[in-house]
């Protein structure tokens, strides 16, 4: 059984304490650590933390009925239970971890991703290509969990919290794991959940505009990405694009990747079909022909991360760009539904759901269609509301045809997101806006024609539209679409 004393935790957190009221329990054993109240069993220790929506000091009596044996809190509790009132429960909750769950990622070869998009696709390439090598183990990112190929799970954070991290790893670890891949999002470096791990490879793809609902200004969101390169191991390795490898002052192990002459590993020749993405890429072990079997120039930049990365732990290259050939992919990146084809035009589904990835994906799919190009898309709501003109601006720059319809309200007012979307709509461009999603994508797939293509972004894997708290429904785009091309194909057959 894994525990700690009173005593360890009052160590591992010593910096940030500040009272503690104890009594004589620093003998006290741990037996579990929890920061959910429906967790709690005897002998455990529970976090309680300020939240947005919840604050779970309120709930600190019936922690204790419930057997918890020490809280860390944020203030002081009129309370007669042991408690370590800290600065920052968050950063206690990633220090106890690390030391409960044994520091797991000192023992695991871990990489991290982090970036504004393409964090999803690096970190797939790399579990699968891994894998190919025939080594196990973990991925944890937006799409799903998998915790060595047995427990494939989603979740609705892309980072989980620092105890679920620290269980993560240990059980691979425990049960003979070599590697856990992650992405690291912004919110997880600003909330500390990543705070006790230690990185062999700290990847970091862009900074474009996102999350300005959370951090103050682009500035600090940039500052927040990165603070991945602090985490490194003593002898872990940055890696980053030329674009954005000026912005990485600290003292590192720093490998650049991208298109100019500074790059360790620089791409050139890139030529882009429907299902591949052929490029050349120059290393430090030589020149070798690449193709990873996505579109996108985008795609060339998330190879070639991983690539370098794996090329610097000492893979062969030659071998990394063979094994990057058998990549299936990511559900919801730029996925054709095959289905369409029955129709006589492309259909793509795409997670793009920020100015610069709508625009990547994009200018992808105009350079992929002989037609039109026919968007649908919207903004999620409780998010950066800055980012909605911008997207519909590019969406009306590079699409012969808009359809702005409804994303993930969250609880907003649905006419008030699509107003702030249709507000950056370039004059003169035709388009539609439609409240209903499923009218909307309807819409879009009516008005094609043979050689055109319908980009539904913004929700790519997604299997639930959700409205608010209390309303959340079934609907993922790629099984609508299919839905709606079987019910008019069928019309057509009938004819």
């Amino acid at each position: 059984m894994i525990n700690l004393y009173v005593s360890d935790i009052l160590k591992c957190i010593s910096d940030i304490v500040i009272d503690a009221h104890l009594d004589s329990q620093s003998n006290l054993r741990i037996t579990g650590i929890t920061d959910k109240s429906n967790d709690v069993k005897p002998g455990y220790l529970f976090f309680c933390r300020k939240g947005s929506q919840f604050d779970s000091h309120e709930i600190a009596p019936e922690i204790v009925k419930k057997g918890a044996v020490l809280l860390i809190t944020e203030r002081f509790l009129q309370i007669d239970a042991p408690m370590v009132v800290v600065s920052d429960s968050r950063l206690a909750e990633a220090l106890i971890a690390k030391n409960f769950f044994q520091n797991p990622s000192e023992d695991l070869t871990v990489i991290g991703v982090t970036g504004t998009n393409g964090k999803t696709t690096c970190s797939h390439l790399f579990h699968h290509i891994l894998g190919k090598f025939g080594s196990t183990g973990s991925l944890l990112g937006t799409v799903f969990y998998e915790i060595l190929g047995v427990s494939r799970f989603h979740h609705d954070n892309t980072t989980p919290g620092a105890i679920e991290i620290m269980s993560a790893m240990q059980k691979t670890k425990q049960n003979c794991g070599e590697y856990f891949t992650m992405e690291v999002s912004s919110h997880s470096l600003a909330m500390n959940r990543v705070e006790g791990v230690r990185f062999d490879i700290a990847a970091l793809t862009n900074i474009t505009r996102d999350h300005l609902d959370f951090h103050s200004c682009f500035e600090e969101y940039s500052r927040i990405k990165l603070h991945i390169f602090d985490l490194l191991k003593d002898n872990g390795i940055a890696v980053i694009s030329d674009e954005f490898e000026h912005l990485l002052q600290k003292r590192v192990n720093k490998i650049v990747y991208g298109t100019s002459r500074k790059c360790h590993y620089r791409i050139e020749d890139v030529d882009v079909d429907k299902v591949r993405t052929d490029f050349t890429i120059k290393t430090p072990q030589g020149t070798f022909q690449a193709c990873i079997p996505l579109p996108g120039i985008h795609n060339a930049y998330n190879a070639a991360l991983v690539i370098a990365s794996l090329a610097e732990m000492g893979y062969s290259p030659r071998d990394i760009i063979e094994a990057l050939r058998s990549f299936d992919g990511v559900e919801g990146r730029f996925e054709y539904v095959k289905e369409a084809s029955l129709m006589g035009f492309d259909v793509v589904v795409d997670f793009a759901h920020t100015p610069d990835a709508l625009e990547k994906t994009l200018v992808t799919a105009k350079h992929l269609t002989t037609g039109r190009l026919i968007t649908v898309f919207g903004a999620g709501g409780m998010a950066d509301k800055g980012k909605r003109p911008l997207m519909a601006e590019v969406a009306s720059k590079l699409s012969d045809v808009v359809i702005i319809t409804t994303d993930d309200p969250r609880g907003e007012d649905v006419d008030e997101i699509l107003s702030q979307v249709e507000s950056g709509v370039i004059p003169g461009t035709p388009y539609l806006v439609l409240r209903d999603r499923y009218e909307a994508i309807e819409t879009a797939l009516t008005l094609a024609n043979r050689g055109d293509m319908v980009l539904v972004a913004g929700r790519g894997h997604e299997e639930y539209q959700i409205f608010s708290k209390e309303k959340k429904i079934p609907f993922k785009d790629s099984e609508i679409i299919r839905n709606i091309v079987y019910q008019e194909y069928a019309k057509e057959m009938k004819k």
